[in-house]
């Protein structure tokens, strides 16, 4: 049984069709289509091709719009406009860069918790999304960023708030399964256990201070967005519970939406494969090529095989056929 790579080799003599099939984009498509089908969200070959289709085009998009009408309908939605700060819990979907900017448009100042491997990258597009909305550069009374896994950041994000600073969380940006061990927390999401860091609620118990939970997904250039009511955390015990509450919006997306999620590649990449006890009714091939191999992919089982060359042209044909492949 193979695997499929968790990324793109060096390929460099393939055609711009064969290409696609080798890319780290199809690969992240065939794992996000998977675990959406071994979570029961989709229901036959029709309905995968066309999920595939659309998470084709969701990732040839910026999660870093710049769209002022989306940008406005996300300010018209938004969940509350009091002045007291609070801590958003936000998740990698949709186009989640646009909630900062939102945040930034409404006056809050801004204390973002970022991990060192993307805190130059990230913090410039946040920097450049704050000129594009005042003109100007942000100064640090308005704009903090503070790495992840550096110091005590929990302390450094405690004082942000006293400071009146509203905190940007994202909670899936260390996402594992099945870890036990101090300060990680499990969620349920449609059977699998998922494991997030906590820091989240301790610092909400720490600074007496609300979770919002905020979840930002696009349908059609339309925004929904998913808030939860604030959080409060009184006590150690309430934790566990906390921190499933602030997952719970993820339950609330059609697949449609939850291919939005850029972390599904990385469940399935870390969760067990329960091959099931009986044949499946179908199994759906996918295409894919490891440096000059051709493969299919079995959505149903998780399995993977070899083909020669002539079937996997008649594979890559058909795919091309029906738009996938260009």
């Amino acid at each position: 049984m193979n695997t499929i790579p968790q990324n793109l080799g060096n390929t460099p003599d393939l055609t711009i069709d064969k290409l696609c099939l080798a890319s780290d984009r199809w690969y992240r498509s065939l794992k996000s289509i998977a675990l959406l089908y071994r979570w029961g969200m989709i229901h036959g070959y029709d309905e995968l091709i066309g999920l595939l289709h659309i998470h084709q085009s969701w990732m040839a998009r910026q999660y870093y719009r710049r769209d002022d009408n989306l940008l406005n309908q996300l300010i018209g939605s938004w969940p509350v406009l009091d002045r007291q700060p609070r801590i958003w819990a936000c998740l990698h979907i949709g186009p989640y860069g646009m909630i900062a900017r939102a945040l930034m448009t409404l006056g809050r100042k801004l204390a973002i918790l970022l991990r060192a491997d993307v805190f130059e990258e990230q913090g410039q597009i946040y920097r450049q999304q704050y000129k594009l909305s005042f003109g100007r550069e942000a100064t640090e009374t308005e704009l903090i960023f503070i790495k992840a896994d550096r110091g005590n950041p929990l302390l450094k994000l405690r004082e942000a708030l006293r400071k009146n600073y509203d905190v940007v969380v994202y909670i899936d940006g260390q996402l594992s399964i099945d870890e036990q061990g101090r300060g990680w927390a499990t969620v349920k999401l449609h059977g699998t256990d998922l494991s997030l860091r906590e820091g989240i609620v301790t610092l909400s118990h720490w600074a007496d201070t609300p979770i919002i939970a905020l979840l930002l997904t696009e349908i059609g250039a339309q925004i929904r967005l998913r808030a939860s009511d604030d959080l409060y955390v009184q006590c150690k015990a309430d934790y566990p519970r906390i921190m499933q509450h602030v997952f719970d919006p993820v339950h609330l997306l059609k697949a449609e939406e939850l291919l939005q999620w850029e972390c599904l590649p990385t469940i399935f990449d870390k969760s067990p494969i329960d091959l099931p006890e009986n044949k499946p009714d179908q199994v759906i091939w996918l295409p894919f090529l490891v440096a000059d191999k051709g493969m299919l992919f079995d959505v149903t089982t998780c399995r993977s095989v070899g083909i020669g060359p002539k079937e996997f042209e008649l594979a890559r044909q058909k795919f091309r056929e029906i738009g996938i492949v260009t």
